[in-house]
């Protein structure tokens, strides 16, 4: 079975370079929160093991500028604590312990973001949500710019995806040179202004190996530049997590219906990379349909 676990080529991950033919990219939201509690480091080893090529995980900042792996703003929906992450140190987060997503203790501790690079190194590529959100009072884009740092502490940056909405002049400002070694995947959404003007100049500037997709139905000027990103030799690339990111053709569709009304679907317009809540089943059916 092919996936990004394959060892890199000439220091360029897969996502880089061709693949085989209707090879379906597969990113597990939020690692692999259906076995383990969200973001924590035994779901990344699950998602893992599953064959996931992209984990999808959120990255929150401590007060003593630290990155842990956590989804909300405070730590007490996932942990036996509470209070902001903005305001906590590092080490007083990893004192407390990780609640599993219906609410059962664990003895798991909150991951940071340097053992998730270390797990995932060679293994996956690690897609870091909420690096657009900067810690109160500091300057815009500062989040990237300290994220960006510890990739290349680590040497990851070509392992790393950034998904944001921003134009492509902030975009190049904030990232600077590192835009063209990340994996910077620029989403369409009919909430951005000039959104085809937005697209051209990203395809004409950066071709980005990918785009974001959020169409909330078929009538939508996002679903309706999907062509155009096709033919420009960029991915497309869809929550399915999400009814309002896939025209209703999401995981659950395709759980508790059938596969080809939700990813079958997806794979027929055209969508090369899935992120979803079920990694393990999506894997299972891609390998059924013979797609990876």
């Amino acid at each position: 079975m092919l996936s990004l676990a394959v060892a890199t080529l000439h220091g360029q991950i897969p996502l880089r370079r061709n693949m085989p033919d209707g090879y379906i990219f597969v990113a597990a939201h939020r690692a692999d929160w259906k076995y383990a509690p969200e973001n924590s480091l035994q779901a990344l080893r699950n998602a893992l093991f599953f064959g996931a090529d992209i984990i999808e995980t959120d990255v929150r900042q401590t007060r003593d500028g630290h990155f842990v792996m956590m989804h909300d703003a405070t730590v007490d929906r996932m942990t036996n604590g509470t209070g902001l992450i903005a305001e906590m140190t590092l080490e007083e987060i990893c004192r407390l312990r990780l609640k599993t997503n219906w609410g059962q203790s664990t003895d798991m501790t909150v991951a940071t973001l340097d053992e998730y690079i270390e797990e995932a190194r060679g293994r996956a590529c690690l897609y870091l949500d909420k690096a657009g959100i900067d810690r109160p009072g500091t300057e815009e884009g500062s989040t990237v710019r300290d994220l960006l740092k510890v990739l290349r502490r680590h040497g990851t940056l070509q392992e790393t995806m950034f998904v944001l909405d921003w134009p492509y002049t902030k975009a190049r400002r904030v990232f600077g040179t590192a835009l063209d070694s990340v994996l910077y995947v620029p989403v369409i959404d009919d909430r951005i202004p000039g959104l085809e003007q937005y697209v051209e100049e990203y395809v004409r500037r950066l071709h980005p190996v990918a785009f974001q997709f959020r169409m909330a139905s078929l009538d939508t000027r996002t679903y309706h530049l999907l062509p155009r990103v096709l033919d420009s030799g960029c991915r497309a690339f869809v929550a399915s997590t999400w009814p309002n990111h896939t025209a209703q053709h999401d995981d659950l569709v395709s759980v508790f219906q059938h596969p080809s009304a939700g990813w079958g679907w997806l794979l027929s317009e055209g969508f090369t990379i899935l992120e979803t809540n079920y990694p393990k089943d999506l894997i299972q059916y891609l390998q059924a349909e013979l797609r990876r």
